[in-house]
């Protein structure tokens, strides 16, 4: 790849990205660090470099500050092992080491030893993680001040307890842990005062105490806790009474099942600089939500999968609102959607995917009151026809994205309505659509970056064939980054 290895001229090389290139070599990266001496970002993830271009690392990049190893499954323990006797990578600021699960305690205690200045490690998909891997991370790393642990299960709370003692956080994620208790994240907020974000998804053992300990940060900007099914409203009260009222801007509950409108009420009255919020498939939530949030600051809203009526989309006004998830919220109407755009018309983007009573009215209305739209999601909007797509066309003229994957009644006519707006139209997504053939939809592929388009039938999880005929399924209900079997009943009609 000459490429590549003509980079070895440029000494004046800052950054380098051979991400996913799998001809790349370690005699390639040899060359290129030899050559080029002020390197200080490094993204090698995945590939097939093993251990040889980590010593060459240790031997030629003094300044190397960002380095990428991610799903990079060749190397073992021993290569870092070359940083601890190396004059390279001392300085390394940001390491990932996502999904490389080959290394053990003896890889860590190396990193720990040969880059003391670490501040940010992301260890994500690493299923083999230990406690033990992370006391010897720790041991001489005591500078961290963004550690990323997603889908990490066995790690508990000594591992937490440990890095709570040490390092001083503005950034902590960690999802899908079971054994995670209000022990590790009282000990977190208490000693990284300075926390700005907090991921802590699917931690099933996270109760309010530990929104208590949050509410006392006075610079929380995103705290997620999506699918943290012991949270409740008291929990929520705690955070609206904190300190961080006036700089939150993102908060993410999804799925958090005790959270009731009471819940919505606080967050709307404090926290006055809220940006985003995700309230999907809040269960107990009712349209007097949607009242309270009238008049907030909130941007971003995301209610799919909520048992949201046309009135309550209705009262949702003098609100600054871009962006609007409705998918699955299956009781709503054109009726709805016609008041909704009505009161809030600056919405870019819109997902109504799955909002199985909607039909052509529905996207006429987002059409002509909502002129700046962007993206617009309906898939698994079995009334949708060509005239959908025709007044899509006529009156948004900025629109970029759009997804109809499942709408069965579209035809070869709604590709050509499509066509007249490429550019800026640039994203389609077609699945399941059975009656757009494949002679129209080639046709359209090279006039925009993304396309995809299949004949087949919709799944069954759809809840309706490839006619429009519905039946009753057990489905899979979409969040944001994880799917969870749930029984839902159609409510098609």
């Amino acid at each position: 790849m000459p490429c590549i290895t003509s980079q070895s001229e440029c000494r004046n090389l800052q950054e380098l990205n051979v991400s996913e290139c799998f001809s790349v070599t370690d005699v390639m990266i040899q060359k290129i660090v030899e050559g080029c001496p002020c390197l200080l970002y490094l993204n090698l993830s995945c590939t097939l470099i093993t251990n040889k271009t980590l010593q060459e690392l240790s031997r030629n990049c003094l300044n190397l500050q960002y380095l990428s190893l991610a799903y990079c499954y060749r190397f073992t323990d021993k290569g870092f092992m070359y940083l601890t006797t190396g004059k390279g990578c001392h300085n390394l600021f940001h390491l990932n080491l996502s999904g490389c699960t080959q290394m053990t305690v003896d890889g860590f205690r190396y990193i720990s030893a040969g880059c003391p200045s670490l501040k940010e490690i992301v260890i994500n998909d690493m299923p083999t993680l230990s406690d033990s891997c992370v006391l010897a991370l720790i041991a001489r790393c005591r500078c961290l001040s963004a550690i990323s642990l997603l889908d990490a299960p066995h790690l508990s709370d000594v591992a937490f307890k440990a890095i709570a003692e040490v390092a001083k956080l503005k950034t902590f994620s960690t999802e899908g842990n079971n054994q995670l208790t209000d022990i590790s994240w009282i000990a977190l907020c208490r000693s990284s005062q300075g926390l700005r974000r907090i991921h802590a998804a699917e931690c099933p053992r996270m109760t309010d105490a530990s929104l208590k300990s949050a509410a006392a940060l006075k610079n929380l900007q995103h705290l997620d806790i999506s699918l943290c099914s012991k949270v409740s409203d008291t929990g929520i009260k705690y955070l609206t009474e904190g300190f961080s009222t006036t700089k939150l801007r993102e908060l993410n509950v999804s799925h958090c099942c005790h959270i009731t409108d009471t819940s919505v009420r606080r967050i709307a009255q404090r926290l006055c600089k809220l940006y985003h919020l995700n309230l999907s498939y809040c269960e107990r939530l009712t349209d007097m939500s949607l009242q309270w949030l009238s008049g907030s600051s909130v941007c971003s809203l995301d209610i799919g999968g909520c048992n949201i009526q046309d009135e309550g989309l209705a009262a949702l006004e003098r609100i600054g609102l871009k962006k609007l998830v409705l998918a699955e919220c299956v009781s709503i109407t054109d009726i709805g959607i016609e008041k909704l755009c009505k009161n809030v018309r600056g919405l870019e983007h819109v997902d109504v995917s799955h909002c199985v009573a909607l039909s052509d009215p529905a996207i006429r209305s987002i059409s002509f009151y909502c002129r700046g739209l962007v993206i617009l999601r309906m898939s698994g909007c079995p009334k949708m026809t060509d005239m959908a797509v025709q007044y899509l066309t006529s009156g948004s003229q900025y629109l970029r994205e759009l997804d109809v994957s499942g709408c069965v009644l579209l035809t070869d006519r709604s590709l050509r309505h499509l066509e007249k707006i490429c550019p800026p139209f640039c994203s389609i997504t077609m699945a399941f659509c059975s009656s757009i053939s494949k002679v129209a939809a080639l046709k359209l592929q090279p006039r925009v970056k993304y396309w995809e388009h299949s004949n087949d039938d919709p799944p069954y999880w759809f809840g309706y064939s490839s006619m429009g005929q519905t039946h009753a399924v057990t489905r899979s209900t979409r969040t944001d980054d994880t799917w969870e079997v749930a029984e839902r009943h159609s409510a098609m009609t």
